[in-house]
């Protein structure tokens, strides 16, 4: 079964930080990693309202990822604030008709 998370979250970094600080630091690592089919990344600078949603092709590889050096690393950095994390199992069958 698949799972997706939706993290959300306050970064206080301009555009060009935010692609520096955050991007380029994370994005390859996280496209390796096992069982992530897929992460979306949205940004609204003028608040500093920052998401993503990962998409799992299921919850061990999910639940491998976040207790990873890597996600400590980055949960301690800085300029992260506030973050919250929502995890649910997917529903295929809805998923399906909206091309999920």
């Amino acid at each position: 079964m698949r799972y997706a998370q939706i993290f959300r979250y306050v970064l206080t970094l301009d555009p060009e930080q935010y692609q520096q600080r955050w991007v380029d630091p994370y994005a390859d690592a996280i496209a390796g990693v096992p069982g992530l089919e897929r992460k979306t990344w949205m940004a609204d600078f003028d608040t500093g309202t920052f998401a993503s949603v990962y998409i799992w092709q299921d919850k061990a590889s999910m639940d491998a990822f976040m207790a990873s050096e890597a996600v400590a690393r980055v949960a301690a950095e800085p300029f992260l604030k506030d973050l919250e994390i929502t995890a649910l199992p997917v529903h295929e069958g809805a998923s399906v008709i909206t091309r999920g």
